[in-house]
């Protein structure tokens, strides 16, 4: 039963008089002003008969709610530990390395925590990537773990329950969908980790009906479809920018929200700083539509309609292969062709080591940067191809496939690991109108979003700070994530899950452990002992 507060004996006993002046602010009219006209000796003004006592009862009402306000303030007791942590002295932090790694965005990371509680982020300065930095994202991840929307238990169709009764009516279901040969996906946004990969392997092979989609909110499709035009791989590449003395960019934020960058950030103020030892920096050119955090930093921005950045690549290539002696594309023509022509002699001079970039999602002008950067002797210098990102391997024509399959009814069960298409695809009212036509859907989500919405089960993952896992952000490149505090809801690691479902009775951390033990452990030669090396 909910507390009730009274201001007076009137109130409570609900008098006839309480009920008359109950809709006015003020039991009572006080003559405000003249209150402050009055002589300050306390005698009543003559003109309104008013007094201190007036001015008073003025005051009363922000009195009262002062009083009722404290009478809901929290009593806070201290209790003291009876068997203390040898790891924890109050007041003093630990600390602990783990790795940021939602699929957009990799950072290697310290978390400070105080007492076994997370309280701030920052980056770590032994890492190559993000060299101690971290920007907002990632420091402000830390509040996500304290977030009070979060899922408290798995839920069944709305209703909170228990963790093996979810398992048993999910893996019935499973089970039935496989025998009947009904297709299985799971969604999910770009996983770089390579124990989790191993995961979705293992229920697939458990499922054979299974695949695994993977799309991204920011997509690359249009980069990565270039690269395997180009290249035959279809990879986002890993770009150095301090190794660039000439930079170009088409609308791609890389100081911003492009990749990677908190790492580009590092790497290009490395080549804008000058000394007695350095005397030029780089000269950086963004050619873009909206402002943004790195045409703000550039030498020289240059603004055009988002519809002519097309034609602008283009025109660039075209004066290059002018420059070079060789042969031109279409021609075309662009608002700004002389600062074009200056460009490509700038580009044709540092050949090498020159950078050009764009943040179209289009296949065509990723096709034409990447022969620019062909021209330019780019390739190997100030890019790299072989131990390329794996952040950005979302496929927008996967997600297409996946709607028209739901659409025809092939599909019968979806789970949805770290990704809101519900929310984040452009068409997402077509996704959710074709997910209804699925039988099973299953949400990982640590908080309730647009797609757990429509979900049958929400089997919610822990926060990244409770959990354990690995990361590979560029290829060859291994990072551990540790948890930082013990779960605070009812929650379970999707990658367990996915282990309970295929009928392992592995948890999720003597998985990743093996992982690591055997096939992780024959990539290194820093030590012969394989629980060292762990």
């Amino acid at each position: 039963m909910s507390k009730v507060y009274w201001k007076g004996i009137n109130q409570l006993k609900n008098s006839e008089e309480f009920q008359k002046e109950a809709h006015k602010e003020f039991a009572s009219e006080v003559p405000v002003q003249e209150i402050f006209d009055e002589n300050l000796e306390g005698k009543i003004n003559d003109a309104t008969g008013s007094s201190r006592r007036d001015f008073l009862k003025l005051m009363g009402f922000s009195v009262a709610a002062a009083s009722l306000a404290a009478c809901e303030t929290p009593v806070n007791r201290s209790i003291p530990y009876l068997v203390k942590p040898e790891e924890i002295t109050p007041g003093i932090p630990n600390y602990y390395a783990s790795s940021y790694n939602d699929g957009n965005e990799y950072a290697s990371i310290l978390v400070k925590t105080r007492e076994g509680r997370p309280i701030k982020i920052d980056g770590n300065e032994l890492s190559s990537i993000n060299n101690g930095t971290a920007n907002a994202r990632v420091q402000a991840s830390v509040l996500s773990l304290y977030d009070g929307a979060r899922f408290e238990g798995p839920m069944d169709n709305g209703a909170l329950s228990a963790w093996s009764s979810i398992d048993q009516n999910i893996v019935k279901q499973f089970d039935d969908i496989a025998a009947a040969g009904g297709a299985i996906r799971i969604v999910s946004s770009s996983i770089n980790s390579p124990t989790t990969k191993n995961v979705i392997a293992d229920f697939i092979t458990k499922y054979p009906t299974a695949k695994h989609v993977m799309y991204d909110a920011i997509s690359y499709s249009g980069m990565t479809n270039a690269n395997r035009k180009s290249f035959g791989a279809a990879v986002v590449p890993h770009y150095h920018f301090n190794k660039a003395d000439v930079i170009v960019s088409f609308g791609a934020d890389f100081l911003g929200n492009w990749i990677s960058p908190t790492e580009f950030a590092g790497q290009y103020a490395k080549n804008r700083k000058v000394n007695s030892n350095k005397k030029t920096m780089s000269k950086h050119y963004q050619v873009e539509a909206n402002m943004s955090l790195t045409g703000s930093n550039a030498d020289e921005r240059i603004r055009v309609n988002a519809r002519d950045m097309s034609a602008c690549i283009l025109a660039l290539y075209n004066k290059l292969q002018s420059l070079m002696g060789g042969s031109m594309a279409q021609p075309v023509g662009t608002p700004i062709d002389e600062k074009i022509e200056k460009i490509a002699t700038e580009l044709q001079s540092h050949a090498g080591k020159a950078l050009v970039v764009s943040g179209s999602n289009n296949e065509h002008d990723q096709t034409v940067v990447n022969a620019i950067n062909a021209l330019l002797n780019s390739y190997g210098n100030t890019i790299d191809l072989g131990a390329h990102s794996n952040l950005g391997q979302g496929s927008d024509r996967a997600m297409v496939d996946l709607m028209s399959d739901m659409n025809a009814g092939n599909i019968k069960a979806v789970m949805f690991l770290n990704s809101n298409p519900a929310y984040s695809l452009p068409n997402a009212e077509a996704f959710k109108t074709a997910l209804s036509k699925v039988d099973l859907k299953i949400s990982f989500a640590t908080a309730k979003d647009e797609t757990s919405a429509v979900c049958n089960y929400i089997c919610p993952s822990n926060h990244y700070l409770e959990s354990w896992g690995d990361a590979e952000p560029y290829k060859g490149m291994y990072s551990i994530i540790q948890p930082t505090i013990q779960n605070i809801f009812d929650t379970r690691q999707a990658e367990h899950s996915l282990l309970k479902w295929s009928g392992s009775d592995s948890d999720y951390y003597t998985y990743l452990k093996k992982n690591w033990t055997s096939a992780m452990f024959g990539k290194q030669n820093g030590t012969t002992s394989a629980s060292a090396f762990w």
